[in-house]
């Protein structure tokens, strides 16, 4: 008996000492939205790295970047980050071996905080239309994708949705925040008078369930592909508890927790490691910061935005700006911290005596096209 039982006491002890290393061992994403890329090659921009001239992909992947994000438009002026631009981008990524996230925003043009536009082909439709559409357009998208071998790893079913979708069809009232500064200075659609949070809340998460229902069903079963609801919380644990609660209460599928987290806006440092504790305590589920970025060079700032900038606007206070988010995220409880993502750091020059431009200032890239020391962060020791 005790020749039997001995060999099944040791698989226990043997599964039960693995567990926490199969957390420690899950894959982390250091990534980029690089949605212009494209058209930045088109217009001549130029990539290098250590002055020697290269694809700004495989640069990033040298210096072990491994995810890129690509934002898609339903019907763009003009096509950049329309679906064929954004399929072509994304074969180069798949091709290269990295992982895709691919960033629905439902709209013909920017949705963030200030802006969530319904597409203008769909404007008129009832809502009960509209939440079809939706679907319909989540499925057709991923299908297309599909068979293009390119296929999302990730998908986001919105961009900074915290104030919900489709306004003011779906919008939702946000409560105020703990640690916001700087708001931006455009206004908001208001949402419906007289305003009815229970209503509001019942169409977005139809929305959002929509949204997740046409992600599946554009997959086969041996389809790995994870749902991102994106919101810009990245220092705000009240708002966030606030909003994943309706998610989690109503059982909305979804995978990981995306958050946005730029200083300027979202708080400190430590607000944002206070948020992401909190987070996967309650929920247990996986969490990024889907949107960062910081100035490698001065940027006139109000006293209220410059508020938590507390890292130097060099190339050398970016680099160490963007490790102290890695650490961040990486030191999130139970290994449940899988990523960051870069937004926008394809912003080079364009040579040419009528088409100069210089890099943006939260660029990785500067005003001579060679990467900024922030490309390399993840050879920096404790990376």
């Amino acid at each position: 008996m005790k020749l039997t039982r001995r060999p099944f006491q040791l698989l226990v002890i043997t599964l039960l000492l693995a567990a926490p290393c199969a957390a420690q061992f899950k894959p982390f994403y250091l990534g980029a939205d690089i949605s212009t890329l494209a058209q930045v090659e088109s217009r001549g921009g130029i990539y290098k790295d250590h002055g020697v001239q290269g694809d700004a992909i495989k640069i990033f992947m040298k210096h072990g970047w491994t995810c890129f994000r690509l934002r898609l438009w339903v019907n763009p002026r003009g096509g950049v980050n329309g679906l064929p631009y954004t399929v072509a981008l994304a074969k180069r990524i798949k091709a290269d071996g990295a992982t895709f996230m691919l960033d629905l925003h439902y709209s013909d043009t920017w949705a963030d905080p200030q802006h969530q536009i319904k597409p203008a082909a769909w404007n008129k439709l009832a809502f009960d239309d509209l939440v079809q559409q939706s679907q319909d357009y989540t499925t057709d998208v991923l299908k297309t994708f599909k068979e293009a071998d390119a296929l999302p790893d990730m998908v986001q079913i919105g961009n900074e949705i915290t104030g919900g979708m489709y306004w003011p069809d779906a919008q939702v009232k946000v409560p105020p925040s703990t640690v916001k500064v700087f708001a931006g200075d455009v206004t908001q659609i208001k949402p419906p008078e007289p305003y009815d949070d229970a209503v509001q809340w019942a169409r977005l998460i139809r929305v959002i369930k929509a949204n997740a229902a046409g992600v599946r069903a554009a997959m086969s079963p041996d389809d790995k592909v994870r749902i991102i609801i994106h919101i810009d919380c990245g220092g705000d644990w009240p708002v966030t508890k606030w909003y994943v609660d309706h998610l989690v209460d109503a059982n909305v599928d979804f995978d990981i927790i995306g958050q946005s987290y730029y200083p300027i806006y979202h708080g400190t440092l430590q607000n944002l490691k206070d948020n992401l504790r909190e987070t996967i305590n309650r929920y247990h589920k996986d969490v990024m910061v889907v949107e960062t970025g910081y100035p490698a060079r001065r940027r006139e700032l109000t006293a209220a935005q410059a508020k938590n900038m507390v890292w130097p606007m060099t190339p050398e206070g970016q680099k160490q700006f963007l490790a102290d988010v890695i650490a961040a995220v990486k030191a999130a409880p139970d290994g449940h911290g899988i990523g960051v993502n870069y937004w926008h750091p394809e912003s080079t020059i364009i040579p040419g005596p009528t088409t100069r431009r210089v890099a943006d200032a939260n660029s990785l890239f500067n005003n001579e096209g060679n990467a900024q020391p922030a490309v390399s962060v993840l050879e920096s020791a404790g990376q």
